[in-house]
């Protein structure tokens, strides 16, 4: 948490020392409570509406959530994305988070591996829709374009190895073998699944199976529901981005050396064109890449005044604060959880006691 933190607040400080004399500090004051309510409500809106999708989707393999546990299962999926490198620990999470409040494992995976289908294919569509605008400004940034490709890249192949896995049999037969072939990996699947070592390899293809089944259902069930998940999807993408535009808007209207010209679209172009790349870089959560990219991005359509200071407050509003946000309430139903087991476990204790009682009587 630190480390991610100290990145982000590094670059920012070097972006806005790169402004130079011309920066002044005293724009931060200027901003309104009102702007970063705004700000806050779009961030909270995108993360409601991708909480609805979950609850939308685990309603079709006939599993029940409350809307608030989803949206704390969302808010947590953000935080463990923006502290592990590539954002890779956000839908392990997920699916860990969902068996512990009562969804069956393979149901949960099933879930989690269609949202991140849906996403990838909104995100490579934005992606593809303004690259034609902006791929002047975008392929700028040395060394951009190549890192570029092979984002777009690997993503659109990850997106295909996903579902082809998700619908073949055989290709989960390989997976299974490759899986189960090195001992130390069998004994980390035995100890996951509370099984022997000598049964890893069955019960986990009995997973694999009702994976597959599951994924099958989905899809037979019509594409219309992924129709809607993807227009949720795109939803969501749209406010997220939203915040950075309301932030530079506000700066650029109090700034002496800004009209108010910001545009929409551009800023969010260069969120999605910047989204191809900066989730390779190996820092938590794309942790100063971000920062960077979106300086060298948007600097000349925005003064670097008050480009560095709407970064500054942007990452503070829709990273830092969620970061620790995130701690508290992971901290939160962390301890509840345990008191729970420990109360189980006392609960146990006494039935046990009870029913010793009755025989010795």
């Amino acid at each position: 948490m630190v480390y991610a933190v100290f990145i982000s607040t590094a670059v920012i400080l070097a972006i806005l020392a790169l402004t130079g004399e011309g920066l002044d500090l005293s724009l931060l004051r200027e901003i309104s409570f009102a702007v970063v309510l705004s700000v806050l409500t779009c961030y909270i809106l995108s993360l409601f509406i991708n909480s609805v999708r979950t609850v939308l989707i685990l309603r079709l393999f006939g599993s029940r959530m409350r809307l608030r546990d989803s949206f704390v299962n969302m808010l947590l999926m953000q935080y463990f994305n923006f502290l592990t490198p590539f954002a890779a620990g956000g839908q392990p999470f997920q699916i860990y988070d969902l068996t512990k409040r009562g969804v069956e494992f393979t149901t949960a995976a099933a879930v989690i591996i269609t949202r991140y289908v849906v996403t990838s294919t909104g995100l490579l569509v934005l992606s593809f829709f303004f690259l034609p605008r902006y791929w002047r400004v975008f392929f700028n940034i040395p060394g951009v374009g190549f890192v570029a490709f092979l984002g777009a890249f690997f993503t659109f192949a990850l997106l295909v190895l996903l579902v082809t896995l998700s619908y073949s049999k055989f290709l989960l037969s390989k997976l299974l073998a490759l899986l189960t072939k090195p001992r130390f990996m069998r004994r980390i699947l035995a100890r996951a699944f509370s099984c022997k070592e000598g049964d890893v390899k069955e019960l986990l293809w009995e997973k694999f199976e009702e994976f597959n089944t599951h994924m099958i259902w989905i899809w037979r069930r019509g594409p219309q529901h992924l129709l809607v998940d993807l227009s949720l999807t795109i939803t969501y993408i749209f406010l997220f981005r939203f915040t950075l535009f309301i932030v530079a808007q506000s700066v650029s209207a109090v700034s002496s050396t800004t009209a108010n010209s910001v545009s929409l679209f551009q800023v969010w172009g260069a969120q999605e064109l910047l989204n191809l790349v900066v989730y390779y870089i190996p820092t938590p959560g794309a942790s100063g890449a971000t920062e960077a990219g979106l300086f060298f991005m948007l600097s000349g359509t925005i003064s670097r005044e008050a480009l560095g200071i709407s970064l500054a407050i942007w990452r503070g509003l829709t990273y830092h604060l969620v970061i620790v946000v995130g701690t508290i309430v992971l901290l939160t139903i962390a301890k509840r959880r345990k008191k729970i087991t420990k109360e189980a476990f006392s609960d146990t204790q006494i039935s046990c006691k009870h029913s010793g009682s009755s025989d010795d009587q």
